[in-house]
């Protein structure tokens, strides 16, 4: 969970702004075409500090979602040991290439930004150079998305037949569709927390899967009598 919240943090610091075309023309208008990292407006507004933050803290906060993998293969356990281990590897192997793809936005975005300081003659290479970037990016954001999906799927469809330690119901809400809408809830919040959330679904599905899980793991080991 406390991994889940450093993760939104992140996602908020380097994803969590918005920009008017018509505060930046240059690059959403003159360059628009030429620009395919669609995050940009995203980040904009925010200080390289601030990109810089958000960067850096899911990167160091990913052990407490290693950990959390570990909880989640604790409940998956009774599945048996193919299920629940290749359950664990796929989490294992998708939080580790997180860091990667979370990073990387920072690159390709303070790449496109340094366009508005430099001058004309700079921006092709520029242009190029962030397309490189943002190609690289998708590469090491496909690798965790694709991994942790899978994974999510593979839970969810032990839990469903029964082979968990979670109740059946549980599966409604731990799996990758129902991940990502919980996590658009941000979309119905006030500003500025819509705007500052708006790219963090992913993380708050996972806050809520891990703390829901929490609640019925340790509600069942409670009622579980002492030998």
């Amino acid at each position: 969970m406390l991994g889940a919240i450093a993760w939104t943090c992140g996602d908020a610091l380097i994803i969590g702004a918005w920009a008017d075309k018509a505060d930046y023309p240059l690059l959403l208008s003159t360059y628009a075409d030429k620009i395919g990292f669609d995050a940009l407006a995203m980040m904009l507004p925010s200080s390289e500090q601030r990109l810089a933050a958000g960067a850096l803290i899911p990167d160091i906060a990913i052990p407490l979602y290693l950990a959390g993998s570990w909880h989640l293969y604790q409940g998956a356990r009774s599945a048996g040991k193919l299920w629940s281990l290749t359950i664990l590897g796929l989490l294992m192997a998708g939080n580790a290439w997180s860091p990667l793809g979370h990073a990387a936005f920072y690159y390709a975005g303070m790449v496109y930004k340094t366009i508005l300081l430099v001058p004309a003659d700079a921006h092709a290479q520029l242009l190029e150079l962030g397309d490189r970037f943002t190609r690289v990016l998708t590469i090491a954001w496909l690798f965790p998305i694709v991994t942790l999906g899978l994974a999510l799927v593979a839970l969810a469809a032990a839990i469903a037949l029964g082979r968990t330690a979670w109740p059946r119901w549980t599966a409604l809400v731990i799996n990758p569709v129902s991940l990502v809408l919980i996590g658009m809830v941000s979309k119905l919040l006030p500003e500025p927390l819509r705007t500052w959330l708006d790219g963090a679904a992913f993380n708050i599905g996972w806050l809520a899967v891990y703390a829901l899980s929490t609640i019925l793991l340790w509600r069942d080991a409670g009622d579980r009598p002492e030998r």
